[in-house]
């Protein structure tokens, strides 16, 4: 709880006792008034000692004192409530992308901006997907819960793009990204990095593994990637898996490394990147995209 709302707190409680004790003496001067005397004239004159409030009258004061001092002092909850909405739209604005790849002719490029996490393992981004001479503009807002690794919130245009930006789309739909972000308490973080695979936290030192399996596919005659594992291990926990994947329809996926990892600043939890390479839809240029695993970097692991 910050200062300023214990301060707020404590007002408020003495406020409270303040209001209480107003309305007793308020009490105590109508038994009061009830007491002056009257001249000969027929006027009222105040008596010059004040009568002593009665016993059930500071029975009563007690009480209520000692009701309200006995009421725990309320606290904050810092992830109850959403940023207020006056903030909203200034709190969140476009976010910077972050380069995972080099440019080059032989291949598109999904390319990835991340948002920021909240505190409890959701983690916020925005894709735009690579367009395969589709002439269109592809954007995509996602939130991810890393602990489930299951996207809670999508948001994608309604209409074709023909072209577009993140800056454009964030610019035209600035309130409706903002409120949705609010609602699952993002925290927007400037410069988010891409870890490598091996990193080390206040925890100790991780590495990440990936462990591809190959076949032959059936109708095209090339190597795909039939089933992928990726395996966290840490030097004084152990070891865990944290993904397993079989394809068994149409795979057009041509290999899969771990790119990297990107650390919470709340807790203990990463979301781990992976890449991977999927063949055009009418041959090369193939295509390079992304997709996240989270890792809690306590629990779970074994030795």
């Amino acid at each position: 709880m910050t200062i300023e709302s214990q301060t707020m707190n404590k007002l408020f409680r003495i406020n409270k006792l303040a209001a209480t004790a107003l309305i007793i003496a308020t009490l105590f001067g109508c038994n009061n008034q009830s007491s002056n005397a009257t001249d000969s004239g027929g006027n009222t004159t105040p008596s010059t000692e004040s009568e002593p409030p009665s016993q059930q009258q500071t029975e009563m004061l007690d009480k209520v004192v000692e009701q309200q001092e006995e009421q725990p002092e309320q606290k904050e909850d810092v992830d109850k409530d959403p940023l207020p909405a006056e903030y909203v739209k200034q709190a969140y604005t476009a976010p910077a992308e972050l380069k995972y790849y080099n440019k080059s002719d032989e291949y598109l490029f999904q390319k990835f901006y991340p948002i920021g996490w909240s505190k409890n393992g959701l983690f916020a981004y925005v894709i735009e997907p690579a367009d395969e001479a589709a002439g269109q503009y592809f954007f995509k807002l996602v939130i991810k819960n890393m602990i489930s690794d299951k996207e809670v919130y999508v948001w994608e245009p309604d209409d074709e793009l023909e072209n577009g930006s993140v800056k454009q789309m964030w610019k035209d739909y600035n309130m409706t990204f903002a409120e949705k972000l609010n609602e699952y308490k993002i925290i927007p973080q400037k410069d988010i990095k891409l870890l490598g695979t091996e990193f080390t936290t206040d925890n100790g030192k991780y590495k990440v593994t990936i462990e591809n399996k190959m076949e032959t596919d059936p109708d095209y005659g090339f190597e795909v990637v039939k089933t992928t594992n990726i395996h966290i291990k840490s030097q004084e926990l152990g070891s865990k898996q944290i993904y397993s994947y079989t394809e068994k329809d149409f795979n057009p996926c041509l290999g899969r490394i771990v790119q990297g990892v990107i650390k919470s600043p709340y807790e203990n939890r990463v979301a781990v990147f992976v890449r991977e390479e999927l063949r055009g839809y009418e041959g090369p240029p193939n295509v390079i995209q992304q997709f996240l695993v989270g890792a809690d970097l306590e629990r779970s692991f074994k030795k």
